[in-house]
């Protein structure tokens, strides 16, 4: 095949994908981040659809804001009717105050994020047929696909991206993720404007900054790196270890770097994708993740193997599982389960088929977005230790569970 004609095809599949909708667009951009699963070529091409989308017409937007704001809140603003992004539930514009809000002063810049018209109808037929189409799976006969939890894992990806659709829900996301990092002033996120925002419209402060991806390019300096890089590490895995309350879309473009080093900071964008446990799934989380960072595989499959009480494995089938981890981390006694945590969790999901056990999909989403930063600490700082950073807040969430060591 000619390369014009490979370019033809991913061109055509991309084109594809756009037209199929928001939820098949979001899938896909989780997909093109998993570099462990699927291709290079697959990463790089549908990775475009991190960056840009195909988004709506000015009127559209025009339409919208004047039926979301009315007339005396359009005249607050003053906005460029050109985008300066589209993702696949709205798109996004840069404006300024033209009179005093609540909290800010006439002339601050803005991001005004736009939903596309007509997403509620395409979503709930895309989760319809999901659903089907997981449930199929789980059910085919020898398979053994339920014990991946695919149903679970289609649940909870509706379960977080329905609220996306109403913006008002990503401005209360933005809200706590402030406070959560309220007392650290080199992490930072939009901050909504509550009487400008809607379900279908989101004010908010407009972020300035560097994509970070442009800090993995040769020619920044060394120390830079590792600063940026154990800035993101640390900031997602006090999400996953102390908050509980996880950026569910953690990409290079939503993160930007601003000011000099070594004062560097991180605005961290898109908020509307976020994921929260609950006091007990936490509590287990902490238990599985801090037995792997210690290298305690036979305790991280024990526990792993008691989280879910559907697990229809033998007791042959749960040991062989528990010996499994075990090996994982002898095999890894070198690094630490969360260095590699994109190299191990696709054998995990294979173990857990073979020997029946049902894996907690919170486990997996947390090992996703571990995965997904660590990916871009070490293209950033290659000589990272996940440890030194992972440990201290494994200790500080066992203490917050009063969970002893083990």
């Amino acid at each position: 095949v000619s390369d014009r004609a490979q370019v033809a095809a991913w061109d055509y599949a991309l084109w594809g994908i756009e037209k199929a909708g928001p939820t098949w667009i979001k899938l896909t951009q989780w997909a093109s981040t998993r570099q462990d699963l699927f291709s290079p070529e697959f990463c790089q091409h549908f990775g475009k659809l991190r960056d840009e989308t195909e988004g709506h017409s000015w009127k559209e937007t025009q339409r919208i804001l004047k039926e979301e704001l009315g007339a005396k809140g359009l005249e607050a603003l003053e906005i460029k009717n050109k985008p300066i992004g589209s993702g696949c539930i709205a798109q996004v514009y840069q404006g300024k105050l033209l009179e005093p809000s609540v909290n800010y002063p006439k002339g601050t810049k803005l991001a005004i994020k736009v939903q596309h018209p007509g997403i509620w109808s395409k979503v709930c037929v895309d989760f319809y047929l999901f659903h089907k189409a997981a449930k199929f799976l789980e059910d085919l006969p020898f398979g053994n696909f339920e014990y991946l939890s695919i149903v679970d894992t289609i649940r909870q990806f509706r379960d977080v991206m329905i609220p996306q659709l109403d913006l008002t829900i990503e401005a209360s996301h933005l809200r706590r993720f402030n406070k959560n990092f309220a007392s650290n002033d080199q992490i930072s996120f939009p901050r909504p404007l509550d009487e400008l925002t809607t379900s279908q419209v989101l004010v908010e402060t407009f972020c300035e900054g560097t994509p970070i991806i442009e800090f993995t390019k040769e020619g920044t300096p060394m120390k830079e790196r590792e600063q940026l890089a154990n800035l993101g590490l640390e900031m997602t895995l006090q999400m996953i270890f102390l908050h509980d309350f996880i950026h569910g879309d953690l990409h290079p473009g939503n993160i930007l770097v601003d000011g000099k080093y070594p004062k560097l900071k991180l605005h961290v964008l898109d908020c509307g994708l976020a994921l929260e446990m609950g006091p007990l799934q936490h509590a287990n989380i902490v238990k599985v993740l801090g037995a792997f960072t210690r290298r305690d595989g036979r305790l991280a499959g024990q526990l792993m193997v008691d989280m879910r009480s559907e697990s229809q494995a033998s007791p042959e089938g749960r040991e062989l599982f528990i010996e499994g981890i075990e090996q994982i981390c002898i095999m890894d006694a070198d690094q630490n389960f969360i260095e590699s945590v994109g190299d191990y969790i696709t054998d995990i999901c294979s173990m857990a088929c073979i020997h029946r056990v049902k894996l907690e999909g919170a486990f997996v989403n947390a090992a996703l977005a571990v995965e997904i930063m660590e990916g871009l600490a070490s293209a950033l700082y290659p000589d990272l230790k996940v440890q030194h950073v992972a440990l201290p807040l494994v200790v500080k969430a066992e203490m917050m569970h009063r969970l002893g060591w083990h």
